[in-house]
């Protein structure tokens, strides 16, 4: 086995190993999100569970989940 085959090997282990790692941080970064809206949902349940609570501050919530999560309506609702 030639030297060049080896470092070609290599390489392309090395490619792999990145592409994998790129992955797993993207699937990571999916699955804290996931959490986060989880965790606003099941605020939200206890806001609208509230007698306390108005119509305006679960509208407020929901807006502010809205802007998070598509940060574009937010700019097209200003219009």
């Amino acid at each position: 086995m030639s030297i060049e085959s080896i470092s070609d090997r290599f390489a392309k282990l090395r490619a792999m190993r990145e592409k994998l790692c790129s992955k797993e941080k993207n699937q990571d970064d999916a699955f804290q999100a996931r959490d986060w809206v989880v965790d606003q949902m099941q605020y939200l349940k206890k806001l609208i569970q509230k007698d306390a609570s108005t119509k305006a501050d679960i509208l407020n919530r929901i807006e502010d989940l809205l802007c998070v999560l598509d940060p574009a309506q937010d700019e097209n609702d200003d219009e």
